[in-house]
């Protein structure tokens, strides 16, 4: 962090503003930055809350994108290159004070910073019944529809199993318990199993699975080895959805056992495209809808972390690159969200 926060005299926004910086692998920073005026199709966004996503900002943060895939894994609103130094991040909530929207809480996809000037074209405008901490969860919350639209799972009668306990995971559990659905995840740590099993998802939370039990498999946990426990899960004519992200790590797999005589499969999902199974028939737009009604359900917020101050983020970041952050979604407070928070109560109270 450098310098003092300056403001505009008779105004009531600063002139400049807090970001967090990815500064070398593994190190990161608040720095201060320049703040302009919101212009045509901007709007000035007071933070409340931000969340980190904890597998895609450790691959930047320890600087392994690969040159090939930066392009489509630069997100709106950052700042600089997966080269780094760069400023990253896809979850911010926040009220808007200046600019088009004014007086409304939107979510925008954009890195963690206290003050921020936006495209208001990008911004999702938040419904009351959404209060602003669950409404970080609300890209996460995109992905697992969209896994599981792309999953076509049909009825409800097909087994499925969730692999890795990661927020990712936990909200593909909900968003199949929201379709009729109990599904089982697995995963090997016995921390976030205890986390699953009491964030309040109707889900059954084991350590391990026996091979060819289920028909349908969403890997979270961005491992060679959790990749090959969703593929032996399986039975004839089973499919992996696969949801992580593994940078320039690489993948090794058995396929020689069961794979191929059993015509397993295994399917990339990516939040960017609508899933194809409903892409004829669903917007981007109408998923947002579907996003929107999923995130007014208070089942949810058993998934977020307990909240950490602006001023902490880089102790926080530190814990994600080194794979000691604990379980749930590392939830990040600015100053007067307590303010919006109590905000939210009247609301609800009226």
């Amino acid at each position: 962090m450098t310098g003092a926060r300056r403001s505009d005299p008779g105004t009531s926004t600063p002139a400049s503003c807090l970001a967090y910086w990815v500064t070398s692998p593994g190190v990161g920073a608040l720095r201060e930055e320049q703040l302009g005026d919101a212009r045509l199709h901007e709007s000035l966004v007071r933070a409340e809350y931000s969340a980190v996503s904890v597998g895609t900002e450790r691959v930047v943060g320890l600087g392994l994108v690969p040159k090939s895939a930066a392009d489509a894994m630069a997100c709106a609103h950052m700042a600089g290159s997966f080269d780094l130094p760069v400023k990253y991040g896809y979850s911010l909530v926040g009220e808007v004070v200046a600019g088009r929207d004014v007086g409304q809480r939107v979510h925008v996809m954009h890195p963690h910073q206290d003050w921020a000037v936006v495209d208001a074209r990008r911004v999702v405008v938040l419904p009351p019944s959404v209060p602003s901490a669950r409404a970080t969860l609300l890209p996460n919350v995109e992905t697992a529809l969209n896994a599981y639209l792309d999953a076509e799972v049909g009825d409800g009668s097909e087994r499925a199993l969730i692999v890795g306990a990661g927020v990712v995971g936990l909200l593909v559990a909900f968003v199949l318990q929201a379709h009729g659905y109990r599904a089982t995840l697995v995963d090997i740590d016995a921390g976030r199993r205890r986390f699953a099993e009491n964030c309040g998802l109707a889900v059954d939370v084991v350590s391990q699975v026996e091979a060819g039990s289920f028909d349908v498999a969403f890997h979270t946990s961005a491992t060679s080895a959790g990749l090959q426990t969703a593929i032996d899960a399986l039975g004839f004519e089973g499919r992996v959805v696969e949801l992580s992200w593994y940078g320039d790590r690489q993948v090794s797999i058995a396929l020689g056992a069961s794979f191929h005589y059993e015509r397993k499969r295994i399917l990339a999902t990516q939040v960017a495209h609508v899933a194809k199974p409903v892409r004829a028939r669903m917007s981007h737009a109408q998923r947002m809808e579907r996003v929107l009604a999923l995130l007014a359900d208070g089942a949810l917020d058993g998934v977020l972390a307990p909240a950490i101050d602006f001023s902490d983020l880089p102790a926080l970041m530190q814990r994600v690159y080194d794979g000691s952050i604990e379980a749930g979604l590392p939830l990040v407070r600015y100053p007067r969200a307590s303010d919006a928070a109590a905000r939210e109560r009247r609301q609800d109270g009226a």
